[in-house]
Order: C-alpha cells, then sequence, then structure tokens
C-alpha cells in the first residue's frame, strides 16, 4: 500500500512540475500551453532588433538588397513552423560562419502546428545570433519589445523579412544544392501523397526537360514554385477541403537568389506535409544524396516533376 501511495505521489509531482513548466520571454513568463502568436511575433520582432545590430552604420541592410521576394495572406500555423525552420537553417549558417557554435538541427520531415514550437525554433535562432554577438563583440540589442496581438501571417512576413537580413549577413552563401534537399524531398511526397489518395492509378509519363541546353535561372525557378504552390493550394481544396495560405510575388529591383527560392520550397515543404499527415502517409526522414553539383536548370526540371505528379487528378 505503501508502495502504491508512493507511486501516485510520484505521479501527482511530476503532473506539477510539468504544469509549472515555464518560457522566459524578455522579462515575463509564460506559461507552455499559453504561449500564442503574439508572442510568437514578439521573439521575431526580438530576433529582427538583433540582426539590426549587425547594421550600426545603417549601410548594410539598404532598402534595395533587403527587400523580400514575397509576402503571404492568410498564412496558418502550419506554414509557419517552416518557414521557421528555413529562418533557423540560415542562422546556423551565420553562426557557423564565425563561431564552432552551430546550433540545433530541425529536421526538413518534422511537422508541428502549435505556436510553442515556433517559438522553440526562434529560440534556437537567437541562440545562434548571439553567440555571433559575442563572437564579434557586438552589444545585444536591450529595447524591450511591446506585446500586441498578431496573427500567424505577421509572424510568417517577419519572419521571411529577418530571413532576408540573415541572407545578407551570410553573404547569400545559399546554393541550388541547399534547395534541391527540399524539393526532391517534396517529389518524394507528392509521389507518396498520390498513391495514397489514388490507389492503382498510374502517374502519365513525365516528359523529363533536356536540362543541359536550358539556361534556368533561380528566378525561373521562383516563380514556377509560385505556379506550383497555386497548383498544389487547388489540390489541397479539392482532395481534402482544406485552405492554403496565398503567395504574391514582390516586384523587387535586385535579383532572385537561391536564399529566395528555398523559403518557397519550405512552403511547398509545408503543404506537403500536412497533406501527408492528413491522408495518414508515413513521412519519409529527408535524404542526403551527396550532390556535388547543382543548377538551377536540375531545381527547375525536379519543380516541373512535382506540378506535374499534382495535375494528374487536380480537374
Amino acid at each position: 500500500m505503501r508502495v502504491v501511495k508512493g507511486i501516485l505521489l510520484g505521479l501527482v509531482s511530476l503532473f506539477i512540475c510539468y504544469r509549472s513548466y515555464a518560457v522566459v520571454l524578455d522579462n515575463s513568463t509564460l506559461m507552455i500551453d499559453n504561449i500564442q502568436p503574439s508572442d510568437v511575433f514578439m521573439r521575431a520582432r526580438l530576433i529582427e532588433g538583433e540582426l539590426l545590430t549587425f547594421d550600426l552604420n545603417e549601410d548594410l541592410f539598404t532598402k534595395y538588397n533587403s527587400t523580400v521576394a514575397y509576402q503571404v495572406i492568410n498564412a496558418q500555423p502550419r506554414e509557419v513552423f517552416f518557414i521557421a525552420k528555413s529562418l533557423n537553417l540560415n542562422a546556423k549558417r551565420f553562426s557557423f560562419k564565425h563561431t564552432d557554435n552551430v546550433g540545433r538541427e530541425f529536421s526538413v520531415h518534422v511537422y508541428r502546428n502549435e505556436p510553442l514550437h515556433v517559438y522553440r525554433v526562434f529560440s534556437e535562432v537567437l541562440k545562434s545570433i548571439r553567440a555571433v554577438q559575442s563572437s564579434l563583440t557586438i552589444e545585444s540589442y536591450n529595447i524591450r519589445i511591446p506585446h500586441e496581438p498578431a496573427t500567424p501571417t505577421q509572424v510568417y512576413n517577419k519572419t521571411l523579412s529577418n530571413n532576408r537580413l540573415l541572407s545578407i549577413l551570410n553573404s547569400n552563401k545559399m546554393q541550388p544544392k541547399d534547395v534541391i534537399k527540399v524539393v526532391e524531398y517534396c517529389y518524394e511526397l507528392s509521389l507518396l501523397l498520390f498513391a495514397s489518395q489514388y490507389p492503382g492509378v498510374k502517374i502519365a509519363p513525365y516528359v523529363q526537360l533536356e536540362i543541359e541546353p536550358i539556361d534556368k535561372t533561380p528566378t525561373d525557378v521562383f516563380y514556377l514554385l509560385i505556379d506550383t504552390f497555386q497548383t498544389l493550394k487547388s489540390y489541397a481544396k479539392l482532395n481534402f477541403n482544406l485552405t492554403s495560405m496565398d503567395i504574391i510575388a514582390v516586384d523587387i529591383s535586385r535579383e532572385i537568389l537561391p536564399s529566395d527560392v528555398i523559403d518557397l520550397t519550405m512552403a511547398l515543404n509545408a503543404e506537403l506535409t500536412y497533406l501527408a499527415y492528413q491522408a495518414k502517409v508515413k513521412i519519409p526522414a529527408n535524404k542526403d544524396r551527396g550532390r556535388q553539383e547543382v543548377t538551377p536548370s536540375m531545381v527547375f526540371d525536379m519543380v516541373s516533376r512535382i506540378q506535374h505528379v499534382l495535375n494528374q487528378k487536380n480537374d
């Protein structure tokens, strides 16, 4: 009897400890169950403030080079988590450039749907940024961020803005080989999703592009991804009655870079991963195929394959 009472007492204590576990946000303390989009937005704005400390002369983040290539409308929580992971990848790259602190990895195939998880990714981003500040003896941002209501769309667009700033600090080191890892994973997901929705139905043969003669650029890939995302949006509505965010390309004077493209691939990844979960498809782990050289034309061809699969039953 004493043993049973001891076990019950231990379980009660464990439950109390769990409920008491808190996340510290600046000078306030939030219960883990109470993280809201407004709290996540505060953290995104804090990240922005920390990034601005690297441009004290205000000549690095100019209007020309810091303009974001696209914005979103009506973002869903599932979509925010993936763009947060893209930001973390950029922050890890920045930290590795200046320190030996590479930060925590968040795999491409992992899906989460709560503000808390985005908050945790942002916390990892801050660790990477502050490690660089310490290495370069740059003073941390110390202005208190006011708490105000926010939507997932605001969090998403602020994250895009932060991603652009980090890309500048990284000297736009993102390459097509970084992009194709996500794109190939999206293609694999599209095949699995199609097979689960239309068992026994064969996909029409895909006519492969002649890659060598075609001189595609990141701009070509960027606009093909926007078009593919719209195709996927129709697919989600038709097959799952689900609403996805809208993506609007922004008229910018600078060139489109691989760092702009990878954010769109993460948006595509978010939708396909979520649909796969809805269809109870076993989510595969992403594989590193160890490619030595990847061109924008190769990425363009792979995105075309994804669009081809989605269009099979999208009438």
